[in-house]
């Protein structure tokens, strides 16, 4: 059979779906899964294995939309899912023909709406506190006619992204069993505001070169083990004061010595590179991100960071994730400690 997925969204968000994904390829091997995806997850989404052909929908023009529509028409899906709850994505599929369509919807009154018309119209949103991320994609699997297993929350093979990692300096050190600490733009607000216009509302966690750099060697004090620090897409102050007093292995590598120890620093790597750093690692600390359900897919140990009144959006994404504990964004001084208390 032929599927067709509606994720017209963020890396993340297709990663949350990938489960679905796995057990539509695992419950028939010769299901074929297209995927209808964004400008920001493409990248992620053509590396998948498991999907057969991605269509991309460049904007929100409307030209856009029609070009997508008159692209698919041209297709034969026997079951579409409207898994983004994107309006534009709901509108499409009404006019696609197949035999069973899904709709994931945020509003009730589309719901309501569309269950005059359709079967399998599930709610999610933070409001239906009931269901987590993984309800809802039992009820998709279900409305599907396949079964959901555990097992299909680990779709990452654990070498996907070997080829990925590229700098060799690193990897002739040979460092297995490390804490690997993604400091990205979140950790800034003002950096994070211009990636997300809703973190103006969020607490403020940066923090002084030195107060990191204590932080740092506690954390590897505690654990016994090297830490690893990964950057983001923007350029954080932090971390340019870092590199500053640090030895530069390369443009993209350093050495950071704090009293005995000596911490990492990889600057400029993929998003994929990333993902392999992380499954080689044994402790992840992060604020939430798509590098979150990377860890969880490869059952490694998440510390991660929310605001606190998100605790409820947060907790319905992560319910299902071992292994896993999150903290609150706070002052750094009172947060470092809860990191270190919580290792």
């Amino acid at each position: 059979m032929n599927y067709l997925i509606f994720r017209t969204d963020r890396i993340g968000d297709y990663l949350i779906i990938s489960p679905l994904i796995k057990a539509i390829k695992r419950n028939n091997s010769n299901n074929k899964v297209y995927i209808v995806c964004s400008k920001k997850n493409i990248d992620f989404v053509i590396k998948d294995k498991l999907v057969e052909k991605t269509f991309v929908l460049d904007s929100n023009r409307l030209t856009d939309k029609f070009k997508l529509f008159f692209e698919l028409k041209k297709n034969r899906f026997d079951k579409i899912i409207v898994s983004d709850k994107k309006n534009r994505s709901i509108l499409i599929t009404l006019f696609l023909k197949s035999n069973n369509k899904v709709f994931n919807i945020s509003k009730y009154f589309q719901k309501k709406i569309l269950n005059l018309f359709y079967k399998n119209v599930f709610l999610d949103n933070d409001n239906n506190k009931n269901e987590s991320i993984k309800d809802i994609l039992i009820n998709n699997s279900n409305a599907l006619g396949i079964n959901l297993k555990d097992e299909d929350f680990h779709y990452l093979q654990l070498n996907q992204f070997l080829k990925e990692f590229t700098n060799e300096d690193f990897l002739k050190l040979k460092i297995d069993n490390f804490v690997l600490f993604h400091y990205d733009e979140k950790w800034e607000l003002d950096n994070y505001k211009k990636l997300y216009k809703k973190a103006s509302t969020f607490t403020k966690i940066d923090t002084d070169l030195e107060t990191f750099k204590e932080f740092l060697f506690e954390l590897s004090e505690k654990t016994s083990k090297k830490v690893i620090i990964t950057t983001g897409t923007i350029n954080t102050k932090l971390l340019s004061k870092l590199k500053e007093t640090s030895l530069e292995i390369n443009k993209s590598f350093y050495e950071i010595t704090i009293k005995s120890k000596k911490i990492y620093l990889l600057t400029d790597e993929s998003f994929f590179s990333i993902s392999h750093l992380i499954s080689k690692s044994s402790l992840f600390i992060s604020c939430h991100g798509a590098f979150t359900h990377i860890a969880s897919n490869y059952k490694v140990k998440i510390l991660d960071i929310i605001e606190k009144n998100k605790t409820l959006h947060y907790g319905r994404i992560t319910k299902h994730m071992k292994n896993y504990k999150y903290l609150f964004r706070d002052n750094f001084s009172i947060l470092s400690k809860e990191i270190i208390t919580n290792l």
